[in-house]
């Protein structure tokens, strides 16, 4: 087993015949009322104040989740680089942290760089 959560998700749904190397509108489907099963057993854990079943419910989120991901047959890793490379463009290279407003919200400094998606749905 990796520790590579796209990874271990892809060789799980090719174990069950799923496809994760092209776009799978009717998989997609199920992942997303999967995506909706999990928030709203969240829901429930949150108002029953069990941090077990809170902590099962977020980890069965990012699992189906990342199923959905496949789904849509574009490279997850990459993608998720991508977010992670502008989300780091906004830590200030002075101090190394994250510069915030009042409210909390994160600043855009002038480093940050938007994030590109549509670059893995190009045909």
């Amino acid at each position: 087993m990796s520790t590579n959560v796209f990874e271990d998700q892809k060789t799980f749904m090719q174990a069950g015949d799923q496809t994760t190397d092209r776009y799978n509108q009717d998989q997609l489907d199920l992942y997303i009322n999967l995506i909706r099963e999990e928030v709203a057993e969240m829901e429930d854990a949150i108002n029953a104040s069990n941090k077990v079943e809170l902590l099962d419910a977020f980890l069965d989120i990012a699992v189906v989740t990342v199923g959905a991901i496949h789904s849509l047959g574009i490279d997850s890793q990459a993608a998720w680089d991508e977010v992670v490379r502008s989300n780091f463009s906004k830590v200030d290279k002075a101090s190394g942290k994250i510069l915030k407003l009042p409210s909390g919200k994160i600043s855009k400094p002038d480093t940050f760089s938007p994030v590109n998606l549509d670059k893995f749905f190009e045909d």
